[in-house]
Protein backbone atom coordinates (compact mmCIF):
# COMPACT_ATOMS: atom_id res chain seq x y z
CA UNK A 1 0.00 0.00 0.00
CA UNK A 2 2.55 2.09 0.98
CA UNK A 3 4.65 1.52 -2.45
CA UNK A 4 1.28 2.07 -3.86
CA UNK A 5 1.24 5.50 -2.22
CA UNK A 6 4.70 6.55 -3.29
CA UNK A 7 4.79 5.75 -6.96
CA UNK A 8 1.41 7.76 -6.97
CA UNK A 9 3.49 10.58 -5.02
CA UNK A 10 6.26 10.42 -7.85
CA UNK A 11 3.90 10.26 -10.97
CA UNK A 12 2.16 13.27 -9.56
CA UNK A 13 5.36 15.10 -9.30
CA UNK A 14 6.41 14.34 -12.61
CA UNK A 15 3.17 15.25 -14.09
CA UNK A 16 3.93 18.52 -12.28
CA UNK A 17 6.65 19.16 -13.33
CA UNK A 18 6.12 18.69 -17.16
CA UNK A 19 3.30 21.24 -16.79
CA UNK A 20 5.62 23.64 -15.32
CA UNK A 21 8.05 23.02 -17.91
CA UNK A 22 5.72 23.70 -20.23
CA UNK A 23 4.09 26.49 -19.10
CA UNK A 24 7.80 28.14 -18.86
CA UNK A 25 8.02 28.10 -22.39
CA UNK A 26 7.16 31.27 -23.96
CA UNK A 27 7.47 32.78 -27.25
CA UNK A 28 8.56 36.41 -27.87
CA UNK A 29 6.21 38.22 -29.98
CA UNK A 30 6.90 41.37 -32.54
CA UNK A 31 5.10 43.48 -35.13
CA UNK A 32 6.54 44.17 -38.39
CA UNK A 33 5.28 46.65 -40.43
CA UNK A 34 6.82 48.49 -43.43
CA UNK A 35 10.01 46.37 -44.16
CA UNK A 36 13.17 48.99 -43.74
CA UNK A 37 16.02 49.72 -41.81
CA UNK A 38 13.90 50.15 -38.69
CA UNK A 39 11.98 47.35 -39.24
CA UNK A 40 15.58 45.16 -39.87
CA UNK A 41 16.60 46.53 -36.49
CA UNK A 42 13.64 45.63 -34.46
CA UNK A 43 13.94 42.23 -35.88
CA UNK A 44 17.41 41.71 -35.02
CA UNK A 45 17.03 43.01 -31.24
CA UNK A 46 14.14 40.96 -31.02
CA UNK A 47 16.34 37.50 -31.98
CA UNK A 48 18.88 39.07 -29.65
CA UNK A 49 16.19 39.10 -26.91
CA UNK A 50 15.21 35.36 -27.74
CA UNK A 51 18.52 34.06 -27.44
CA UNK A 52 19.50 35.97 -24.24
CA UNK A 53 16.68 35.08 -22.18
CA UNK A 54 16.54 31.68 -23.62
CA UNK A 55 12.81 31.90 -24.73
CA UNK A 56 11.29 29.42 -27.05
CA UNK A 57 11.42 31.13 -30.29
CA UNK A 58 9.99 33.78 -32.20
CA UNK A 59 6.53 34.84 -33.80
CA UNK A 60 6.26 38.03 -36.16
CA UNK A 61 2.60 39.62 -36.52
CA UNK A 62 3.50 40.59 -39.76
CA UNK A 63 0.85 43.73 -41.65
CA UNK A 64 2.97 45.22 -44.38
CA UNK A 65 2.45 46.36 -47.95
CA UNK A 66 5.96 46.04 -48.66
CA UNK A 67 9.90 47.89 -48.38
CA UNK A 68 13.00 47.61 -49.12
CA UNK A 69 14.66 44.94 -50.94
CA UNK A 70 17.79 45.33 -49.35
CA UNK A 71 16.22 45.26 -45.89
CA UNK A 72 14.09 42.01 -46.53
CA UNK A 73 17.69 40.12 -47.61
CA UNK A 74 18.90 41.19 -44.29
CA UNK A 75 15.42 40.21 -42.72
CA UNK A 76 15.35 37.00 -44.21
CA UNK A 77 19.05 36.10 -43.14
CA UNK A 78 18.31 36.87 -39.41
CA UNK A 79 14.89 34.49 -39.56
CA UNK A 80 17.16 31.53 -41.92
CA UNK A 81 19.87 31.62 -39.17
CA UNK A 82 17.85 31.64 -36.23
CA UNK A 83 19.12 29.22 -34.07
CA UNK A 84 15.38 28.73 -32.82
CA UNK A 85 12.07 28.65 -34.23
CA UNK A 86 10.57 31.83 -36.28
CA UNK A 87 6.96 31.54 -36.78
CA UNK A 88 5.20 34.47 -39.38
CA UNK A 89 1.15 34.97 -38.36
CA UNK A 90 0.11 37.37 -41.34
CA UNK A 91 -2.87 38.87 -39.37
CA UNK A 92 -5.28 39.50 -37.98
CA UNK A 93 -7.81 39.98 -40.56
CA UNK A 94 -7.64 42.74 -43.38
CA UNK A 95 -4.36 42.34 -42.69
CA UNK A 96 -1.38 41.64 -46.00
CA UNK A 97 2.13 40.09 -46.77
CA UNK A 98 2.40 42.35 -49.69
CA UNK A 99 5.65 42.72 -51.70
CA UNK A 100 8.68 42.32 -49.36
CA UNK A 101 6.18 40.34 -46.88
CA UNK A 102 5.75 37.68 -48.47
CA UNK A 103 9.44 36.92 -48.79
CA UNK A 104 9.79 36.80 -45.11
CA UNK A 105 6.75 34.98 -44.63
CA UNK A 106 8.05 32.37 -47.02
CA UNK A 107 11.00 32.14 -45.02
CA UNK A 108 9.25 30.92 -41.86
CA UNK A 109 9.97 28.06 -39.77
CA UNK A 110 6.13 27.91 -39.61
CA UNK A 111 3.94 30.66 -42.08
CA UNK A 112 0.78 31.31 -40.84
CA UNK A 113 -2.24 33.70 -41.84
CA UNK A 114 -5.70 34.59 -40.79
CA UNK A 115 -8.69 34.66 -42.92
CA UNK A 116 -9.27 38.02 -44.67
CA UNK A 117 -5.90 37.82 -45.56
CA UNK A 118 -3.74 38.09 -48.37
CA UNK A 119 -0.32 37.81 -49.79
CA UNK A 120 1.91 38.36 -53.02
CA UNK A 121 2.84 41.14 -55.03
CA UNK A 122 6.50 40.91 -54.96
CA UNK A 123 7.58 42.38 -58.17
CA UNK A 124 10.47 45.05 -57.96
CA UNK A 125 9.11 48.32 -58.70
CA UNK A 126 10.17 51.97 -58.49
CA UNK A 127 9.36 54.30 -55.94
CA UNK A 128 7.00 55.56 -57.85
CA UNK A 129 5.28 52.31 -58.16
CA UNK A 130 6.04 51.55 -61.77
CA UNK A 131 7.62 49.10 -63.25
CA UNK A 132 11.53 49.72 -63.99
CA UNK A 133 12.92 50.08 -67.37
CA UNK A 134 15.74 48.85 -69.07
CA UNK A 135 18.37 46.12 -68.42
CA UNK A 136 18.54 47.07 -65.06
CA UNK A 137 15.08 45.80 -64.82
CA UNK A 138 15.91 42.58 -66.13
CA UNK A 139 18.55 42.15 -63.73
CA UNK A 140 16.47 43.02 -60.82
CA UNK A 141 13.75 40.97 -61.97
CA UNK A 142 15.70 37.85 -62.22
CA UNK A 143 17.58 38.58 -59.21
CA UNK A 144 14.82 38.60 -57.45
CA UNK A 145 13.28 35.26 -58.63
CA UNK A 146 16.48 33.47 -57.52
CA UNK A 147 16.52 35.19 -54.13
CA UNK A 148 12.97 34.14 -53.50
CA UNK A 149 13.26 30.68 -55.01
CA UNK A 150 15.95 29.62 -52.83
CA UNK A 151 13.68 30.54 -49.51
CA UNK A 152 11.15 28.20 -50.84
CA UNK A 153 13.25 25.55 -51.88
CA UNK A 154 15.00 25.99 -48.10
CA UNK A 155 11.25 25.82 -46.64
CA UNK A 156 9.92 23.09 -48.93
CA UNK A 157 7.53 25.61 -50.31
CA UNK A 158 5.32 25.50 -53.74
CA UNK A 159 8.26 27.12 -56.01
CA UNK A 160 6.57 28.00 -58.88
CA UNK A 161 3.81 29.55 -57.12
CA UNK A 162 6.64 31.63 -55.51
CA UNK A 163 8.20 32.30 -58.88
CA UNK A 164 4.80 34.20 -59.37
CA UNK A 165 4.80 36.48 -57.00
CA UNK A 166 7.44 38.44 -58.65
CA UNK A 167 7.35 37.21 -62.35
CA UNK A 168 3.42 38.33 -62.45
CA UNK A 169 2.81 40.05 -59.64
CA UNK A 170 0.15 37.98 -58.12
CA UNK A 171 -1.56 37.51 -54.79
CA UNK A 172 -3.74 35.09 -53.08
CA UNK A 173 -5.97 35.04 -50.77
CA UNK A 174 -4.70 32.90 -47.27
CA UNK A 175 -6.63 29.91 -48.16
CA UNK A 176 -4.88 29.90 -51.69
CA UNK A 177 -1.89 29.82 -49.96
CA UNK A 178 -2.82 27.27 -48.10
CA UNK A 179 -3.78 25.05 -50.98
CA UNK A 180 -0.90 25.85 -52.51
CA UNK A 181 1.97 24.75 -50.10
CA UNK A 182 2.95 28.23 -49.29
CA UNK A 183 1.86 28.80 -45.82
CA UNK A 184 1.13 25.71 -43.38
CA UNK A 185 -2.10 26.86 -41.30
CA UNK A 186 -4.58 29.56 -41.51
CA UNK A 187 -5.69 30.64 -37.66
CA UNK A 188 -7.77 33.54 -36.44
CA UNK A 189 -5.59 34.16 -33.24
CA UNK A 190 -2.13 33.90 -31.82
CA UNK A 191 -3.97 31.19 -28.88
CA UNK A 192 -5.13 29.02 -31.89
CA UNK A 193 -1.74 30.00 -33.70
CA UNK A 194 0.04 28.01 -30.83
CA UNK A 195 -2.36 25.54 -30.29
CA UNK A 196 -1.86 24.58 -34.26
CA UNK A 197 1.80 24.25 -33.58
CA UNK A 198 2.36 21.48 -30.87
CA UNK A 199 4.03 18.40 -32.35
CA UNK A 200 4.82 20.05 -35.58
CA UNK A 201 8.37 19.17 -36.08
CA UNK A 202 10.45 21.83 -38.00
CA UNK A 203 14.40 22.06 -38.82
CA UNK A 204 16.75 24.97 -37.29
CA UNK A 205 20.01 26.06 -38.23
CA UNK A 206 23.25 24.65 -36.37
CA UNK A 207 20.70 21.51 -36.30
CA UNK A 208 20.57 18.09 -38.37
CA UNK A 209 17.64 16.62 -37.00
CA UNK A 210 14.14 18.95 -37.04
CA UNK A 211 12.82 19.66 -33.18
CA UNK A 212 9.34 18.70 -31.86
CA UNK A 213 7.39 22.16 -30.94
CA UNK A 214 5.47 21.46 -27.50
CA UNK A 215 2.92 24.52 -27.15
CA UNK A 216 -0.08 23.52 -25.71
CA UNK A 217 0.44 25.75 -22.79
CA UNK A 218 2.69 27.93 -23.51
CA UNK A 219 2.91 32.14 -23.05
CA UNK A 220 3.61 34.84 -25.00
CA UNK A 221 5.47 38.31 -24.13
CA UNK A 222 5.51 41.23 -26.53
CA UNK A 223 8.58 42.49 -27.58
CA UNK A 224 9.10 46.13 -26.24
CA UNK A 225 10.30 48.72 -28.86
CA UNK A 226 13.25 51.22 -27.32
CA UNK A 227 11.90 54.57 -28.14
CA UNK A 228 15.19 55.19 -30.34
CA UNK A 229 13.36 52.40 -32.05
CA UNK A 230 9.99 53.77 -32.21
CA UNK A 231 11.50 57.55 -33.44
CA UNK A 232 13.09 55.88 -36.41
CA UNK A 233 9.74 53.56 -37.42
CA UNK A 234 7.87 57.06 -37.29
CA UNK A 235 11.00 58.71 -39.61
CA UNK A 236 10.54 55.53 -41.71
CA UNK A 237 7.53 57.05 -43.11
CA UNK A 238 8.66 58.13 -46.53
CA UNK A 239 5.38 61.35 -46.81
CA UNK A 240 6.96 62.11 -43.39
CA UNK A 241 10.37 62.67 -44.47
CA UNK A 242 9.55 64.48 -47.68
CA UNK A 243 7.32 67.14 -45.68
CA UNK A 244 10.19 67.94 -43.09
CA UNK A 245 12.75 68.18 -45.74
CA UNK A 246 10.18 70.83 -47.07
CA UNK A 247 9.42 72.55 -44.00
CA UNK A 248 13.14 72.74 -43.75
CA UNK A 249 14.06 74.05 -46.86
CA UNK A 250 10.96 76.67 -46.11
CA UNK A 251 12.20 77.83 -42.86
CA UNK A 252 15.95 78.35 -43.05
CA UNK A 253 15.37 79.81 -46.22
CA UNK A 254 13.20 82.43 -44.71
CA UNK A 255 15.57 82.48 -42.10
CA UNK A 256 18.30 83.80 -44.62
CA UNK A 257 16.95 86.35 -46.18
CA UNK A 258 15.57 87.74 -42.89
CA UNK A 259 18.21 87.00 -40.55
CA UNK A 260 17.04 87.72 -36.91
CA UNK A 261 13.40 86.08 -37.87
CA UNK A 262 14.89 83.47 -35.40
CA UNK A 263 11.29 81.14 -35.12
CA UNK A 264 11.59 79.90 -38.58
CA UNK A 265 15.24 79.61 -38.56
CA UNK A 266 14.77 77.17 -35.77
CA UNK A 267 11.89 75.15 -36.84
CA UNK A 268 13.37 74.95 -40.05
CA UNK A 269 17.03 73.91 -39.01
CA UNK A 270 14.87 71.13 -36.28
CA UNK A 271 12.76 70.08 -39.69
CA UNK A 272 16.06 69.47 -41.88
CA UNK A 273 18.07 67.76 -38.72
CA UNK A 274 14.87 65.54 -38.55
CA UNK A 275 14.68 64.52 -42.11
CA UNK A 276 18.39 64.07 -42.31
CA UNK A 277 18.21 61.90 -39.77
CA UNK A 278 15.32 59.97 -41.14
CA UNK A 279 17.80 59.43 -44.68
CA UNK A 280 19.82 56.69 -42.05
CA UNK A 281 16.77 54.79 -42.30
CA UNK A 282 15.65 55.37 -45.69
CA UNK A 283 16.65 54.41 -49.10
CA UNK A 284 17.22 58.42 -49.97
CA UNK A 285 18.66 59.75 -53.60
CA UNK A 286 21.12 62.13 -52.45
CA UNK A 287 21.32 62.99 -56.20
CA UNK A 288 17.42 63.31 -56.17
CA UNK A 289 17.93 66.38 -53.01
CA UNK A 290 20.50 68.44 -54.82
CA UNK A 291 17.89 68.36 -57.72
CA UNK A 292 15.47 69.70 -55.45
CA UNK A 293 17.57 72.33 -54.32
CA UNK A 294 18.76 73.46 -57.67
CA UNK A 295 14.82 73.76 -58.60
CA UNK A 296 14.32 75.57 -55.16
CA UNK A 297 17.40 77.75 -56.60
CA UNK A 298 15.86 78.35 -60.03
CA UNK A 299 12.48 79.78 -58.68
CA UNK A 300 14.17 82.08 -56.36
CA UNK A 301 16.59 83.21 -59.39
CA UNK A 302 13.61 83.55 -61.86
CA UNK A 303 12.59 86.92 -59.53
CA UNK A 304 15.93 88.20 -60.55
CA UNK A 305 16.42 87.48 -63.93
CA UNK A 306 14.02 88.17 -66.77
CA UNK A 307 13.86 84.76 -68.05
CA UNK A 308 9.80 84.80 -68.85
CA UNK A 309 9.22 82.38 -66.59
CA UNK A 310 11.87 80.10 -68.01
CA UNK A 311 13.48 79.52 -65.06
CA UNK A 312 10.63 79.21 -62.76
CA UNK A 313 8.98 76.74 -64.89
CA UNK A 314 11.87 74.80 -65.02
CA UNK A 315 12.18 75.10 -61.62
CA UNK A 316 9.17 73.72 -60.38
CA UNK A 317 9.95 70.95 -63.17
CA UNK A 318 13.20 70.00 -61.50
CA UNK A 319 11.65 69.92 -57.99
CA UNK A 320 8.95 67.70 -59.07
CA UNK A 321 11.26 64.96 -60.79
CA UNK A 322 13.36 65.51 -57.37
CA UNK A 323 10.92 64.41 -55.51
CA UNK A 324 9.57 61.49 -57.55
CA UNK A 325 13.50 60.01 -57.38
CA UNK A 326 13.81 61.43 -53.85
CA UNK A 327 13.41 57.85 -52.09
CA UNK A 328 15.92 55.49 -54.06
CA UNK A 329 13.74 54.34 -57.40
CA UNK A 330 15.73 50.64 -56.82
CA UNK A 331 13.17 49.99 -53.74
CA UNK A 332 9.61 48.40 -53.66
CA UNK A 333 6.30 50.27 -53.59
CA UNK A 334 5.75 50.20 -50.11
CA UNK A 335 8.32 52.70 -49.57
CA UNK A 336 7.23 55.75 -51.90
CA UNK A 337 6.47 58.98 -51.80
CA UNK A 338 2.49 59.86 -52.79
CA UNK A 339 1.67 61.81 -55.14
CA UNK A 340 -1.07 63.09 -52.67
CA UNK A 341 1.96 64.80 -50.67
CA UNK A 342 4.42 65.70 -53.37
CA UNK A 343 2.43 67.81 -55.63
CA UNK A 344 0.88 70.12 -52.10
CA UNK A 345 5.05 69.83 -51.27
CA UNK A 346 5.77 71.33 -54.27
CA UNK A 347 2.85 73.81 -54.57
CA UNK A 348 4.24 74.64 -50.97
CA UNK A 349 7.95 75.48 -51.99
CA UNK A 350 6.84 76.89 -54.67
CA UNK A 351 5.02 79.67 -53.33
CA UNK A 352 7.58 79.57 -50.44
CA UNK A 353 10.45 80.41 -53.21
CA UNK A 354 8.42 83.34 -55.02
CA UNK A 355 7.53 84.66 -51.68
CA UNK A 356 11.24 84.84 -50.59
CA UNK A 357 12.46 86.22 -53.91
CA UNK A 358 9.65 89.12 -54.00
CA UNK A 359 10.74 90.08 -50.68
CA UNK A 360 14.71 90.00 -51.38
CA UNK A 361 13.87 91.84 -55.21
CA UNK A 362 12.00 94.11 -52.62
CA UNK A 363 13.95 94.99 -49.99
CA UNK A 364 17.04 95.69 -52.78
CA UNK A 365 15.09 97.74 -55.22
CA UNK A 366 14.01 100.04 -52.22
CA UNK A 367 15.83 103.42 -51.13
CA UNK A 368 17.80 103.43 -48.42
CA UNK A 369 16.03 103.28 -45.25
CA UNK A 370 19.22 105.31 -43.09
CA UNK A 371 22.14 107.68 -44.31
CA UNK A 372 21.87 110.51 -45.56
CA UNK A 373 19.72 109.72 -49.12
CA UNK A 374 16.79 108.96 -46.73
CA UNK A 375 16.24 113.00 -46.70
CA UNK A 376 15.43 113.11 -50.50
CA UNK A 377 12.01 113.26 -50.46
CA UNK A 378 11.28 114.53 -47.15
CA UNK A 379 10.03 117.75 -45.10
CA UNK A 380 11.91 120.06 -43.61
CA UNK A 381 11.82 123.31 -41.79
CA UNK A 382 13.69 126.65 -42.06
CA UNK A 383 15.74 127.99 -39.67
CA UNK A 384 16.04 131.76 -40.53
CA UNK A 385 15.63 133.43 -43.84
CA UNK A 386 17.09 132.88 -46.85
CA UNK A 387 19.71 135.38 -48.52
CA UNK A 388 20.83 134.25 -52.30
CA UNK A 389 19.34 131.22 -51.90
CA UNK A 390 21.55 129.68 -49.45
CA UNK A 391 20.29 128.99 -45.22
CA UNK A 392 19.78 126.32 -43.26
CA UNK A 393 17.08 124.11 -42.51
CA UNK A 394 16.08 120.89 -39.57
CA UNK A 395 15.04 117.86 -41.04
CA UNK A 396 15.22 114.45 -39.36
CA UNK A 397 16.64 115.72 -35.88
CA UNK A 398 19.58 117.43 -37.36
CA UNK A 399 20.40 121.06 -39.20
CA UNK A 400 21.41 120.96 -42.79
CA UNK A 401 23.39 123.51 -45.19
CA UNK A 402 20.55 124.27 -47.50
CA UNK A 403 19.95 125.71 -51.13
CA UNK A 404 17.33 126.75 -52.91
CA UNK A 405 16.77 128.83 -56.03
CA UNK A 406 17.60 132.50 -55.88
CA UNK A 407 14.50 133.39 -57.04
CA UNK A 408 12.38 131.70 -54.07
CA UNK A 409 11.85 133.22 -51.10
CA UNK A 410 12.08 131.31 -48.06
CA UNK A 411 11.38 132.57 -44.40
CA UNK A 412 11.76 131.24 -41.08
CA UNK A 413 9.72 128.51 -40.28
CA UNK A 414 8.44 127.81 -44.09
CA UNK A 415 8.19 123.86 -44.72
CA UNK A 416 10.70 122.93 -47.93
CA UNK A 417 10.51 120.03 -49.33
CA UNK A 418 14.44 118.70 -50.11
CA UNK A 419 14.82 117.29 -53.67
CA UNK A 420 18.37 116.48 -53.88
CA UNK A 421 21.77 116.04 -51.58
CA UNK A 422 25.49 117.13 -52.88
CA UNK A 423 27.53 116.20 -49.92
CA UNK A 424 27.16 117.72 -46.90
CA UNK A 425 24.42 120.14 -48.62
CA UNK A 426 20.67 119.71 -49.28
CA UNK A 427 18.43 120.90 -52.31
CA UNK A 428 15.37 122.10 -51.36
CA UNK A 429 12.17 123.29 -52.98
CA UNK A 430 9.64 125.44 -51.41
CA UNK A 431 6.22 124.43 -51.00
CA UNK A 432 3.60 125.66 -53.55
Amino acid sequence: MKLKAILFLALNLVSLNLVDAEETSKWLTVDIGIVGTASDDVLESAIAQVKEQSLTGLIIKLDTPGGSLDSTRSMVKNILSAPFPVIVWVGPSGSRAGSAGAFLTLAAHVAAMADGTNLGASHPVSASGKDIDGEMSKKIEEDTVAFIESIAEKRGRNVEMARSFVLSSVSITAKEALEHNIIDVIVPDLQSLLLSLDGRKVTIAGRDEPIELRTLTSTTVSYQRSPKQEFLEILSNPNLFYLLFIAGLIGLGFELTHPGSLFPGVVGGICMILALIATSVLPVSFGAMLMLLVGVALMVAEMFVPSFGVLGIGGFTAFLVGSFLLVDPGNEQGLQISWFTILPGAAAIAAASVTIGYLVFKAERSKPASGAEVLIGSTAEARGDFIGGHGNVFVEGELWSAQASSEELINDKDRVKVVDRKGLLLIVKKFS
